[in-house]
């Protein structure tokens, strides 16, 4: 299980990475009048490119993390049934127990 503690803090940091570095890219750069258009254009085109990729990459960190998170709950739920079977087996034991106790108790009376 720690093993997947760290590989989640990991996740985080990456996401969070990400997040800063597509903050850093800001808005796109207003339109130059004293550009042509093709010009205004390209730039235009070049941070998109820059955009997407950072988004692109942050949809698959947070994929990542999302079936991390899934694996964790899933191995949670394994142990909680676990959990359950354990006490389930340790409550039929004690029953026996107190009904042999009980057993017990009743041929000792019966008996004097």
């Amino acid at each position: 299980m720690p093993e997947h503690g760290n590989n989640l803090n990991e996740l985080k940091m990456r996401i969070l990475q990400i997040q800063d570095e597509l903050s850093q890219l800001g808005s796109p750069e207003p339109v130059m009048p004293e550009m042509i258009n093709a010009t205004n254009a390209v730039r235009l085109s070049e941070y998109l490119t820059k955009s997407d990729e950072k988004k692109t990459a942050l949809n698959a960190a947070y994929g990542d993390y999302t079936r991390e998170l899934e694996q964790i709950v899933s191995t949670l739920l394994s142990i909680q049934m676990d959990l359950k079977d354990i006490i389930k087996a340790e409550a039929s034991i004690i029953d026996e127990k107190e009904s042999k106790s009980e057993k017990k108790t009743r041929a000792k009376k019966s008996t004097k």
